[in-house]
């Protein structure tokens, strides 16, 4: 089984970092109960390589970044990576634990949070707002449209944080981005709930059945932890709409 994985960095613009004392507190009101956690700091001024190297690149993130955001994150004085890792996860407990410390570093720092799995930033703002609503793992997973060479390249970030690998969807037409749209996010929904998908295997989702295949993406580095094509989409639904019909083409 795959370990599950979440990563946080929170840049902070202040001069001053935090003590070794306040991180471990930090980190000891929000254990991860079968895990472990790393809070790794970074000064920017003499871990320059380190910091420019962690953070992901603007094109990365979706949607974009303000060029005045990606600026405060390039500006940080200090940087916080905090690794989560949950080896037999009976629960999603150890992604809010995880996003906890990420928050109250960044709410104790002045920091911006960058989620570099899913490609997003969240302020410790967001991190209040999350914890007084229910658990909902779409807010944890990015799904990107990016133009290809063959019409659009769908696909998942963030299922690492679940133990699996990301899907992709190569080739959709415009007309049928929402219908890949909705496919991942089941299939996101079914991995939350405990489901698993390996490569070869088929199954049916959405009016369709369709196979896994190994990852069909040129750029080894574009997803955390490897991803799964999906491909051979055949129909299952009595009455499927157009929109259905031309990811068959897929």
């Amino acid at each position: 089984m795959r370990a599950a994985r979440v990563i946080y960095l929170v840049h902070s613009p202040r001069l001053a970092g935090l003590s070794p004392a306040d991180v471990d507190d930090v980190v000891r009101r929000h254990p991860i109960a079968t895990g472990n956690v790393d809070v790794q700091p970074y000064n920017a001024e003499t871990d320059a390589d380190a910091t420019r190297e962690l953070l992901p690149q603007p094109k990365d993130f979706s949607p974009a970044l303000p060029f005045d955001v990606y600026a405060q994150l390039r500006q940080a004085k200090w940087l916080y990576r905090i690794e989560a890792t949950e080896y037999e996860p009976e629960d999603l407990s150890y992604v809010r634990q995880a996003l906890l410390i990420a928050g109250e570093i960044a709410a104790m720092t002045d920091g911006i949070i960058v989620d570099p799995i899913a490609f997003t930033t969240l302020a410790a703002s967001d991190v209040l707002k999350e914890i007084d609503r229910p658990f909902d793992p779409l807010r944890h997973v990015n799904i990107h449209v990016d133009r290809g060479t063959r019409p659009f390249f769908v696909h998942t970030h963030g299922m690492e944080k679940f133990g699996h690998l990301d899907f992709e969807v190569h080739g959709v037409p415009r007309e049928s981005l929402e219908v890949a749209r909705k496919l991942l996010r089941h299939l996101i929904a079914a991995v939350v709930s405990g489901g698993a998908f390996q490569p070869g295997e088929e199954t049916q989702l959405c009016g369709f059945c369709f196979k896994f295949g190994p990852q069909k993406s040129d750029d080894t580095t574009h997803f955390s932890n490897g991803s799964l094509c999906l491909c051979d989409f055949k129909l299952v639904a009595d009455t499927p709409t157009p929109e259905m019909q031309a990811l068959l083409t897929v």
